[in-house]
Formats: C-alpha cells, structure tokens, sequence
C-alpha cells in the first residue's frame, strides 16, 4: 500500500506528478517496503507516497498456525480498477455508506471506485481527497464523522488493522482487507487476460481433512463461478489426507475435467490470502446430502438407525490433539472436555437425552467424557491419540504418516468412512455441541440444515460465546 505522507524536504527522492495514475506509475518502480517518494501536486501541498509492504499490515504473525509460512496478503504491485468485469463488485452488495478513516492508496481507489459504480455515499475527514477525486454530490467531506448511520448497511475502512473476519461481515476492516476484497481476482491474475482462463485450483494442503475438503471445493465452485471460472483439482493422486479415487466412491466430487491444462487454468497463489475474502466465506455452508453417493447415504443411515433407532441424542463434537499441535488461534482455538461438561450434563438432565454421540480424535477427551457419562457415551471406533503423543509444534498429519507401519495408503478408505460417518451421525442427532468453530462442525451444520432443537458453539478465543 501506498501511504500519503508529509513532503520530507530533508530527503532527497525520485520525484513524480500528481496524475490519475500516479499510485501505478510508483508501483512500476518495484518500489521496496518504506521507500518514499516525493510527489509534485499541481493543485495542492506537495507531498510524499510512503510504499509499506501489505504483508506488514496484519495481525501479529505468531496468530497464525505454525504451519503456515508467510506472505500472507498480496501485494497488489499490478492491478487495473477499470477492469469492472474482474473486480468482484459483490462486495458491496448492501452498503449504502461507506466510511474511512485514513487517506491512502487503497481508499482512494475504492472512493473512486464506488463512486462510479455504485450510489453509495461516502464520508471522511480529509479534503486532500480532492486532490485525487473529482467533487461529487456523494463524496462529503466533514469535520467529524458520522455517527448515526446505518451499521448494517456501513461499509467502515479503518486506519488500524481490522481483518472483518471474526464476525463474518467484512463490514469494518483495514483498507488493506477492504482492498484486497474487491481486486482478490486481479491478484490471481497478476496482470493476464481473463478470457485466457477456463478453470482454476487452489491447492489443497495434504493435512485437510474431509471437513475441510467439502466445505471449501464447494464455495470454490461458487465463488469462482461468478467468474465463469470452474474449480479443479490439479496435482497428485491425493487430495488432502486422501486417494482422490477413494473419495469419489463415498462423494459426488466433479473435481476433474480432462480439457484443464496448465495453459487455461488459474493457480491461486495462496490460500491463506484467499480466506481473507468475503469472496470465499460470505459463502454459507453450501454442502448437503446431494454430495453423498446413493450407497455411502445409505450405509450411514442403516448405521444410526442400528445403533440409536428412536433415542433422543446429544451429538457433541470435541476437537483435540490436532488443533493444538496446529496452534490455532482466534475462534479456533477448542474448548476443552471439562469446559464442556457442565453444559453437556445440564442439557442431558433438561432434555431428557438418551445417549451422547461424541465425535473425537482425542483419547484424552475420550476417557474423560466416558468417566463422566459413563454408558451413555456411544463413539465410534477409531485410532485416537493423546497430547502427550505428539512431539513439540507437531501436526496430526504428519505424524499419522509416520507411525502408521506402512498401512496409511491402505487405511485411507477407514479413515474416509469413519471420519464423515462421526460428521453425518452427529447432523442426524437431535442437538448439538461442538467446542468450537471448525471445518467439520459447519459440514455438520450444513448437512443438519437448522434442525437441531439446540445448538451451542464455543468460542473460548473470542471475547464472548455464540
């Protein structure tokens, strides 16, 4: 991002005009993080653009999950605010007003922008706006800013860092994210054609579980639809933890299309940037039973009717070990079985449930529950692990690979089956807790489709529960 500075006499800088593409002729030098440059403003104070590295304009890095490796947002060097038909304009479907706080590279862009495109007002603070925007009966320059419009339909870009994630809105946020939100396509690009392109991937990390696999392959497919793009698995014979062709026997996966070559296909550059993007989680849960092969339905319904035919059941999921080998932070990070508990045995006793259906890979979290529940905890049988089997930093993953004697190619069609019979279970019990928000609790979620008569989800990361 390019930041508007007061003009450094004691400096002495490469010097540029104040043009319409002035942001783009600075971005052309391949300028490096805090390089300034000064620039000549023939209706106004001369100033100074500040160049600061978009991967600098994030939420401290030991937020992120030891596993995953920087850069985490683009640096958007190319890009073309012209081109409507790749800017993802459904961003601001619902905003009546848009608000910032500071005047930089990016919400000049967007001012511009949504002045031509859209009737949204916009408000800020700083006249130097006209330096790079024309007056416009909907551009008001205050004073103060507002207070009393619309949340719901306000569009607030923040001087400090606010990712918009956390609540799922993407309605307050950095101008960083804001940005990056609209021209997520034009990152992927990096300057090519668009028309070039028929599908596009994002490759799958080889620890994503099946919970990860269907809820993202499908909003891929939506989001990338709105481009005529279609979303393909490119790669090896893998897909995440598991042999593609094992899961195409259980899932309806039309990820593979014999005309995808290396020419006509989009490679995202990062999928940690991607899920930055209410492109990709203003998505909801899009995944139901139309997703399951005819045989693989029927073989988990036979299963549940066998095991708990007419009982009233408490489904409860408890992620473990593998969330915090992981170091997963925010709304990841996983109630622990003793928080739970209270609240499991005082709707158990309210309720009048039957059995509790626990769905874990933690036999810790296992034995616990079975101590405090005894009989009426029902689990299906699975290679579990505790905490303490894990070195330091390790991934669940990985270390399945390592200790698996040769067997793991040969158990992944067990572990598919077992793993989503736990998922399906838990969306035909009649309630719902799970210990946080995680891949497999939305496929949950989404396969339930609103039919719990309760449902809680902890949130221990955040400041309040849901």
């Amino acid at each position: 991002m390019l930041k508007i500075e007061e003009y450094d006499k004691t400096a002495d800088l490469v010097t540029v005009d104040n043009t319409p593409d002035l942001f783009h002729d600075v971005l052309k030098r391949n300028p490096k993080s805090m390089e300034r440059f000064h620039v000549r403003n023939s209706i106004g104070d001369d100033f100074d653009l500040v160049y600061y590295d978009n991967n600098d304009d994030l939420e401290p890095l030991d937020s992120y999950p030891r596993y995953q490796k920087p850069p985490f947002m683009a640096r958007y060097d190319i890009y073309d605010e012209k081109d409507t038909k790749t800017l993802w304009l459904g961003f601001f479907d619902g905003v009546k007003n848009m608000v910032f706080e500071e005047l930089n590279e990016y919400t000049v862009v967007l001012t511009k922008l949504v002045l031509s495109v859209s009737e949204i007002e916009v408000y800020c603070t700083d006249p130097r706006i006209y330096w790079f925007v024309s007056e416009n009966a909907k551009l008001h320059v205050l004073k103060k800013l507002p207070d009393d419009l619309d949340k719901d339909t306000l569009l607030y870009i923040q001087k400090e860092l606010a990712s918009g994630i956390e609540d799922g809105r993407f309605r307050t946020l950095s101008g960083t994210y804001a940005f990056h939100n609209v021209f997520v396509l034009q990152w992927i690009l990096a300057g090519r054609d668009l028309s070039h392109f028929r599908f596009i991937t994002v490759e799958i990390d080889e620890w994503a579980g099946i919970g990860a696999i269907l809820s993202y392959c499908e909003r891929y497919k939506i989001g990338f639809g709105r481009f005529g793009l279609k979303f393909v698995h490119k790669g090896n014979d893998h897909i995440g933890k598991f042999e593609a062709d094992e899961l195409m026997k259980f899932f309806e996966l039309d990820l593979r299309d014999d005309e995808a070559n290396d020419d006509n296909t989009l490679i995202v550059p990062s999928f940690m940037a991607l899920s930055k993007t209410k492109f990709l989680k203003g998505i909801p849960h899009s995944v139901d039973e139309s997703i399951l092969t005819g045989s693989f339905k029927a073989q988990m319904d036979e299963y549940y009717d066998a095991v708990f035919g007419s009982e009233k059941v408490l489904g409860v999921m408890i992620r473990g070990t593998d969330y915090v080998t992981s170091g997963m932070t925010g709304d990841r990070v996983m109630a622990s079985p003793q928080q739970m508990a209270p609240l499991i045995r005082e709707w158990f006793d309210e309720y009048g449930f039957d059995k509790i259906f626990l769905a874990t890979e933690d036999e810790d979290a296992l034995e616990y529950m079975r101590a405090e529940f005894g009989h009426r905890v029902v689990a299906l049988s699975q290679e579990r692990l505790k905490l303490s089997d894990l070195r330091q930093n390790e991934i669940l993953s990985d270390y399945e690979k390592e200790h698996s004697d040769g067997m793991y190619e040969e158990k992944l069609e067990d572990t598919t089956i077992n793993y989503f019979y736990a998922l399906y279970i838990l969306a035909k019990c009649d309630s719902f807790i799970c210990s946080g928000r995680c891949n497999g609790s939305d496929i949950v979620l989404s396969f339930n489709n609103e039919r719990f008569s309760h449902y809680y989800k902890f949130a221990v990361g955040l400041t309040s529960a849901h």
